[in-house]
């Protein structure tokens, strides 16, 4: 089955991007499945009974606790899953929690399945007709009593920490929207793979992709005041993060969510839901043009992913970017230079151009800690920096390989980000480096 999979989704790549590009795809993902080893950790038994514990000694205290409300739109759901993601919210080890069931489908077998856990936190709405995933989800929080809702899928499964670590963040930092890592599991909810592994809030990759996506929590007043727009359904919550406030976002680096593939999914079948590619570009042309920023929105090579136009260039329509990098490669077109970390770390060193990496990351633009000033176009007002910092002018710096480019690319960058403007990496921009 999996062989199977894998071919067709092999076959329309190649429909779609040519040979060259599914060769060196192909290549990666042989390399990928061969090199790497995922196996989902579950919390130390310990641990989620001290969760439990402090749960529950809080509760007989009366402390002020965080209400998560999880909002389910249904429609004709497969009850094996819809049980199994029953289950996985009832083994939470933090117990203040609701969960919102939406029927558009008004079915009698999923009203019975609720009833039967006999939980007075689980509620089940039937709703008057099937309005779609953005109308049933809203209607979902219209029932909401919580201080946040959170948006679970019946088919997929939490893990038993995730509304501990949400509620723990949410006190420590009072976040307006929370979203943690995530990996995928098979469809008996048993077998874990994929890992998505996130970085803290990007805006140049979120510019690029949906990477947030699941589990996504937000502040309930904040999701009624902005709801699902139903002509975005297929990447409603996409639309909805694109309106809004990006300051109050917060990353928990840990999988808390299991996203279950199967082949109606879009997890298990990227191609089967090509609709909500499309409005996921639509919502991004749409962020564009309420922000009053002249960009085309165009399709990559990825499913999902999607490469920005500025016109007529990035620092004329985004007043907080400041510097724009790219990709040094080697003559065999190999990673040598470009996004580096804090710390100098090279990104993605030794990989093929053509190669997309981890979540397609070496494929996307996003916003980086530093960029190599070999392969660097910066904001004008910038160029008195660059001057003091590289002791030379930016039209005429001429670099030669005695001086310590690292190092001033790093401490350049460095103060570029101390003045507030964001360093951005595009990939699609890239220069030979001859490293005689």
């Amino acid at each position: 089955m999996a062989f199977w999979t894998d071919l067709n989704k092999t076959i329309r790549y190649a429909q779609r991007n040519g040979l060259r590009d599914t060769y060196y795809a192909a290549i990666e993902r042989l390399r990928d499945k061969v090199g790497t080893s995922y196996s989902y950790e579950v919390p130390a038994l310990g641990s989620l009974e001290e969760q439990r514990s402090q749960w529950e000694k809080r509760r007989r205290d009366g402390d002020s606790l965080p209400l998560i409300s999880f909002l389910v739109p249904l429609y004709q759901p497969d009850l094996r899953f819809m049980r199994e993601m029953l289950e996985s919210v009832e083994r939470q080890t933090y117990g203040n929690w609701e969960l919102i069931l939406a029927d558009g489908g008004g079915t009698e077998a999923a009203a019975n399945l609720a009833a039967s856990f006999q939980d007075p936190r689980i509620h089940y709405g039937k709703l008057e007709e099937n309005g779609g995933i953005s109308r049933n989800t809203n209607a979902a929080a219209s029932m909401a009593s919580g201080d946040y809702i959170a948006l679970l899928d019946y088919d997929d499964l939490l893990t038993e920490d995730a509304v501990f670590e949400v509620t723990h963040k949410i006190e420590r930092t009072q976040a307006e929207i929370i979203y943690s890592d995530e990996d995928k599991c098979d469809p008996t909810g048993r077998k874990f793979f994929e890992p998505n592994r996130k970085p803290d809030f990007n805006p140049d990759y979120f510019l690029s992709n949906n990477y947030i996506c699941h589990l996504l929590v937000m502040k309930k007043e904040l999701f009624l005041a902005l709801r699902l727009r139903p002509e975005y359904d297929g990447a409603q919550d996409y639309d909805l993060l694109l309106r809004a406030p990006w300051s109050g976002i917060v990353h928990i680096p840990k999988v808390l969510y299991h996203w279950r593939t199967h082949p109606a999914s879009t997890a298990g079948n990227p191609g089967s839901k090509n609709y909500a590619y499309q409005a996921g570009k639509a919502a991004l042309q749409e962020y564009f043009r309420t922000c009053r920023i002249d960009a085309e929105v165009m399709e990559s090579r990825h499913n999902g992913f999607f490469r920005v136009n500025y016109r007529p260039d990035i620092f004329s329509q985004r007043p907080e970017v400041g510097v724009v990098g790219g990709k040094l490669l080697d003559e065999h077109h190999r990673i040598i230079g470009g996004m580096m970390d804090e710390s100098g770390r090279v990104e993605f060193p030794g990989m093929h151009e053509m190669e997309s990496g981890p979540m397609h990351r070496a494929d996307t633009m996003q916003d980086a800690q530093a960029v190599d000033v070999r392969c660097m176009e910066i904001r004008d007002e910038l160029r008195p920096l660059y001057q003091t910092v590289f002791n030379a002018s930016y039209e005429g710096h001429v670099m030669k390989h005695t001086d310590d480019l690292k190092t001033m690319s790093l401490e350049f960058c460095r103060q570029v980000r101390q003045q507030g403007y964001l360093v951005v990496w595009d990939p699609e921009m890239t220069k030979i480096c001859d490293q005689k």
